[in-house]
């Protein structure tokens, strides 16, 4: 499934395909995460242990990765996973000269397309390094409700419906 807006796509990856798309997807992550939240490790170790998370976790059905193209570039990802009524948001980025320019509220309307909507809770994660992740979690009317085991991510919470809302109201 896909959607165009100019020379926008948005399309689910195929997981058989995620080795052709790992390294860019990597690439986006590992940029932005390098400003926000760096790990210390060199690029190599990040990458080995990302890919090795991601390849495992892209074994469940219920664990997605979007692509997010422009010109056949991809220009962002998001990752996500559907549990019995949680839709956890695991990862969203985009290329810095791509942010601000609509991409998240088109990309919304796209999963909102494409997922069961009986939904319940809406569960994400940022950094807490992260102030404009936690803007945005807050505006999709999500609360923080700790930090995660590691203490270096809040945890945020909220109803799936309040998503859907968020997503109707044009904001």
């Amino acid at each position: 499934m896909s959607n165009n807006f100019e020379n926008r796509k948005i399309e689910y990856l195929k997981k058989a395909d995620f080795p052709l798309w790992a390294q860019q997807i990597f690439d986006i992550l590992a940029d932005n995460m390098t400003v926000i939240a760096p790990t210390g490790n060199t690029r190599e170790e990040d990458f080995a242990m990302w890919y090795g998370a991601v390849s495992n976790g892209l074994k469940k059905e219920e664990r997605q990765i979007i692509l997010i193209k422009e010109n056949e570039n991809l220009i962002g990802f998001f990752q996500y996973c559907i549990n019995t009524d949680t839709f956890k948001m695991e990862e969203i980025q985009f290329k810095p000269e791509h942010q601000g320019k609509g991409i998240f509220r088109e990309l919304y309307g796209f999963i909102l397309k494409n997922i069961k909507t009986d939904l319940e809770f809406v569960e994400a994660y940022a950094s807490i390094q992260n102030q404009k992740s936690m803007g945005i979690l807050e505006k999709l009317g999500l609360a923080k409700t700790g930090l995660n085991a590691n203490g270096r991510s809040y945890r945020f919470v909220g109803r799936f419906a309040g998503l859907v809302k968020w997503y109707g109201c044009g904001q």
